[in-house]
């Protein structure tokens, strides 16, 4: 091919030329280039949408078990958010004890400082604008949970020893609330959420069920003046003490009770019997604890059976 003046000449096999004007030649040239280009990106959007499918596809194939997932990170932030909350009524109760006595609030202040801010040891939070893919996000959230999970259980542990070392210093043990309330028994039911035992569906515990034979003696978990001795609903045969410095126990399902409202209690007395009042499938004892208004878990306060 050979350019003269506003012409390229082309001379076919056979030796005919060809005359094509510059400016359509430059158009043929610039289409062909655009059609190169697009055949390319159209190449490459095939491969990628075919990518995008088969990621889609892994997605949807996933997609509840992804979901159950999520809901089981929500409903373990729900529980520590909760725990929270208890350690929150809790360490009001220590600082109280604190104030009573000084030289354990000076112990506890220089330990303080040399703690730090409840950050477990080698553990850095990290943050970015960066998209997750669902499975990497269950797994940050998941990482995230069991060490927020490790520092809570951390903090319940120191606080409960400091709290029990408070109240004996003080000679308040008689209406602390640590006495098992039965002799022996299984727990059957713990605190927090279960499945309902009539009817089933999600159901908040506010105490521990302990399993014994119909007719078990019930006792006072700490001294204290009854504040209710009657049928209470699906608790059925119920009281509840209150033992002085915002502590309060309540004993559900009784067969039998033994006290009167008004009447004073003390630590160990005899307040009725085990049994299945009211919202209940056999013999036990509903037990709950609360701290200034506020339910707690039992075993953080509860001393070995």
């Amino acid at each position: 091919m050979q350019k003269q003046d506003n012409f390229y000449t082309l001379t076919a096999p056979g030796g005919k030329t060809y005359k094509i004007p510059a400016l359509a030649f430059k158009l043929a040239a610039a289409v062909g280039a655009a059609a190169v280009c697009f055949g390319i990106y159209a190449a490459f959007a095939f491969v990628r949408y075919h990518a995008w499918q088969e990621e889609f596809a892994d997605y949807r194939a996933h997609k509840a078990e992804y979901e159950e997932k999520m809901q089981n990170l929500l409903d373990d932030n729900e529980k520590m958010l909760r725990d929270m909350s208890e350690m929150s009524a809790l360490e009001s109760r220590l600082r109280r004890a604190l104030i009573r006595d000084p030289e354990s609030s000076m112990k506890l202040g220089a330990d303080k400082t040399e703690e730090s801010s409840g950050v477990a040891a080698g553990y850095t939070g990290l943050g970015g604008p960066s998209d997750f893919a669902m499975p990497e996000m269950l797994g940050v959230l998941q990482a995230q949970n069991e060490n927020i999970k490790r520092q809570i259980d951390n903090k319940k542990a120191s606080m409960k020893e400091l709290l029990v070392a408070m109240e004996k210093r003080s000679n308040s043990l008689n209406s602390f609330p640590d006495l098992w309330p039965t002799d022996g028994g299984t727990i059957s039911s713990p605190y927090g959420g279960r499945m309902a035992p009539i009817g089933g569906g999600y159901d908040w515990h506010p105490g521990i069920d302990i399993a014994v034979d119909f007719g078990a003696p019930v006792y006072a978990a700490a001294a204290g003046t009854v504040e209710e001795a009657c049928w209470n609903g699906g608790y059925g045969r119920y009281v509840k003490i209150d033992h002085g410095n915002g502590y309060e126990t309540a004993y559900g399902h009784m067969s039998g009770i033994s006290v009167n409202a008004g009447e004073t209690v003390h630590k160990g007395d005899f307040i009725g019997f085990a049994g299945s009042s009211g919202y209940s499938t056999g013999p036990h004892i509903h037990f709950e604890v609360l701290v200034d208004g506020k339910y707690v878990d039992p075993m953080y306060i509860l001393s070995s059976k």
